[in-house]
């Protein structure tokens, strides 16, 4: 299958590497490194001015990037992740949900409901993180550096909706096996669309609801195709940023210990802009408070709040319905993995079947 036009376009600027100058200790290295989604703030405000300027910086010129959004290398998403694993990148962020076809524990912190703060969810990622780690390695041949939520993830609808109930009979946006599953226990259909096509998609009828962060659909500008914002959560959207292994063990080592120290630095950050990006979504799409680092709506979406029995009606999906089917896809080693680690952290209990 032929790369797109534009990822060859990126690999013929990468031009020379690993050439031999010392640069304050450093071999003088590029890297190419694939981004996400560029309208997000996780990648204008955190990482892009990581890679763009911030590590070239750091090491006197000798750490330089060959950096590119999902959009200019003209990607949709779930690629990436063969890419890097053929070493077409030497770093790149990808979606955690998005290898779950090949292992089911990378959907082990978005089933939706098992975390509803950001705070638990993180307490969450760190425990589980050596058992991705390990997965990664064997299955995508990467190694693991950092991992962050895009923020908590949430329903643009058009047309009314007062609560889970109004779901029944929409077509939903969702973008994981778990997602789906909620939707459908509460009477709607998914549908899988691309996060960057989700307008048109809206426009045309395909979907009648999109789920995704509360600012990542701010600055995507969802809110010119949807009225109400729907805050059942539904999830993190885990992303990640790894490193082809085989271009990881060229790297000198002194670049691998100070890249790792640079990557738990940029995790933290990432952690707090995420945390900052939940309430200040809410408020740039629905004007009740000050809107800081996205877009004002022209629009004003109404927010829809969880009632207690939607809680309780998202809780028994996820027991019955979300987290059994998970487990029998999981296995009984992860699911052993997962409730010493995520399910301990929840408070909640998974059963291999």
């Amino acid at each position: 299958m032929q790369r797109p036009l534009r990822v060859l376009a990126f690999l013929a600027a990468f031009g020379m590497s690993a050439l031999g100058a010392q640069a304050q200790d450093f071999p003088k290295i590029n890297l190419k490194v694939s981004g996400g989604n560029q309208t997000q703030n996780l990648f204008q405000k955190v990482y892009k001015p990581f890679f763009t300027e911030m590590l070239a910086a750091k090491t006197n010129g000798a750490i330089t990037t060959t950096f590119g959004s999902l959009e200019e290398l003209g990607l949709r998403g779930p690629e990436v992740l063969r890419l890097l694993r053929q070493g077409v990148f030497d770093i790149s962020e990808a979606t955690m949900s998005y290898m779950a076809g090949e292992d089911s524990r990378f959907d082990g912190l978005d089933l939706p409901g098992v975390t509803v703060d950001i705070v638990t969810q993180r307490k969450a990622a760190d425990a589980f993180r050596p058992a991705l780690a390990k997965a990664l390695e064997a299955k995508y041949h990467t190694k693991l550096l950092s991992m962050s939520p895009v923020a908590a993830q949430m329903f643009y609808c058009k047309g009314e909706i007062t609560g889970l109930d109004s779901l029944r009979g929409k077509a939903v946006r969702t973008f994981n096996r778990a997602m789906s599953q909620m939707v459908e226990g509460a009477g709607g259909s998914s549908v899988n669309v691309p996060f960057a096509e989700v307008i048109p998609a809206m426009q045309r009828g395909v979907a009648q609801c999109a789920v995704t962060g509360t600012s990542a659909g701010n600055t995507a500008r969802w809110w010119e195709v949807s009225d109400h914002l729907y805050a059942l959560p539904m999830g993190w959207s885990m992303t990640f940023f790894g490193a082809n292994l085989s271009s990881w063990a060229k790297l000198d080592p002194k670049t691998r210990t100070f890249l790792e120290q640079q990557f738990a630095e940029l995790e933290d950050r990432m952690w707090v802009q995420a945390g900052n990006d939940i309430q200040d979504g809410v408020n740039c799409n629905t004007g009740l408070g000050p809107c800081k680092d996205g877009i004002e709506a022209s629009s004003k979406m109404k927010f829809v709040t969880v009632s207690e029995p939607d809680k309780a009606a998202a809780q028994k999906i996820l027991r019955e319905r979300i987290l059994p089917d998970w487990a029998k896809r999981c296995g009984t080693e992860c699911v052993t993995e997962w409730n010493a680690t995520v399910g301990k952290v929840a408070g909640i209990e998974a059963k291999a079947q």
